[in-house]
């Protein structure tokens, strides 16, 4: 119960409850609660109940069974059984926040960029900055049961908008650039823009496909970035970063953790509470994922620092990998930055093992095993590596430098 309370948008006495409102009530020792910092201490002694149109509804263990009072009815059995002072307190519904109030005509909304959004016929929503003349493309609705996809992308013929050139940012990351361009080619074409709604991350974004169920990675490490450039209100008005972290927050002071972790049924470990910020449900299709996509990508395409963020959070990530991970678990130290580039994209996208790569590694031809690792599933993106692979030798960008772990550069 304390993990719910804590999760509670706002939580305050009961005292200061709106009850016409519906919400969560809880009674436990009044010490044992600290409302400036969300916290309730675990302790046996504590009980919850959802209070709605003037009862409190809670499960009995005396009757075994769900039974309904009013709060004074309520507080006053738990002060009668349990030991001290016992405080009643409020706790909105976790999650409720998460719901924006979107207006599909733009009309009445606070954020400084306000979007039109319009779906056709066949599928396609797009939209524009209200006072703009033109719409731009946001993504096609999938609808795939069998697959379990439910959401938006982008078909590959029609992507469109600014893409990312390992050119550009060679002179500030070096050879890391080359390695995210071999990776890009493969992810999205390296458009900055791209964006899916429909498979378990529930929201991807950009050339390196950042996805937003990883917690202390990929999307929410973009979203840290973000917070700290000049346009990020005027987007995303209703987040804000609080202790290195990043919450939803409303006009009426309720906040949330988007970073709270949870366990999902696959045994992961996801940021439950962000994604369903970005993309509140998989089925149906709604116009909340629509409208963050189209902020997205709306500000990636006006803005030259959006996508120095993406470049650097996308850098960071691989950097990062590369040497708590790969190099510990594999022997690249000294191999080739193009070995390295390919396996980086594996490890990307999760077509391989370690224990595989590593044997492939010591293949008399590692370059091309490693271009053929999983080739029965995944054929397809491995031809469109070994493409990017060969384009960056013939520029001379790959295949002229070698991994040092030491230092974790190419040299």
């Amino acid at each position: 119960m304390h993990e719910v309370f804590a999760q509670c948008p706002r939580v305050g006495r009961w005292a200061d409850a709106d009850l016409a409102k519906t919400q969560l009530i809880f009674v436990t020792l009044a010490s044992n609660v600290d409302l400036a910092r969300k916290e309730m201490v675990n302790i046996p002694q504590k009980h919850i109940g959802v209070y709605h149109g003037g009862k409190v509804y809670h499960y009995s263990n005396t009757a075994d069974q769900v039974t309904s009072e009013s709060p004074d009815s309520f507080f006053a059995k738990f002060q009668a059984l349990y030991a001290g002072n016992q405080g009643l307190f409020f706790g909105w519904i976790p999650g409720e926040d998460l719901r924006l109030h979107v207006q599909p005509d733009g009309a009445g909304v606070s954020a400084a960029k306000k979007f039109e959004l319009q779906r056709a016929d066949d599928g396609w929503w797009k939209a524009r900055l209200v006072g703009d003349s033109d719409f731009f493309r946001v993504g096609k609705e999938v609808d795939d049961a069998r697959k379990k996809y439910h959401g938006i992308f982008m078909p590959g013929s029609q992507y469109w908008g600014q893409q990312f050139r390992a050119a550009d940012y060679l002179p500030s990351i070096g050879s890391w650039a080359t390695l995210l361009e071999v990776t890009g080619a493969c992810e999205s074409e390296n458009h900055f823009n791209l964006i899916n709604t429909y498979d378990r991350a529930k929201f991807t974004f950009g050339f390196y496909q950042l996805a937003a169920h990883t917690p202390r990675d990929n999307l929410i490490l973009f979203f840290h970035r973000l917070a700290s450039l000049p346009a990020f209100k005027d987007y995303f008005p209703e987040l804000e970063m609080r202790g290195g972290r990043l919450f939803r927050v409303d006009t009426a002071g309720a906040a949330t953790d988007l970073e709270q972790e949870f366990t999902a049924s696959n045994g992961e470990q996801q940021i439950m509470l962000f994604m369903n910020y970005l993309n509140p449900q998989r089925v149906p299709i709604d116009q909340q994922e629509v409208l963050q996509a189209a902020r997205l990508i709306h500000w990636n395409e006006h803005d030259p620092a959006m996508r120095l963020a993406q470049v650097r959070t996308a850098a960071e990530i691989l950097q990062k990998k590369m040497t708590a991970r790969y190099a510990r678990k594999l022997p690249i130290d000294g191999k080739s930055d193009t070995i390295c580039a390919i396996v980086a994209d594996i490890f990307h996208q999760g077509r391989s093992t370690f224990a595989v790569v590593k044997d492939l590694l010591g293949r008399p031809d590692p370059v091309q095993a490693l271009l053929k690792v999983n080739d029965a599933a995944w054929s397809g993106r491995n031809n469109r590596l070994r493409k990017a692979v060969d384009a960056a030798i013939a520029d001379g960008r790959l295949g002229r430098k070698r991994y040092a772990a030491a230092t974790n550069e190419f040299v």
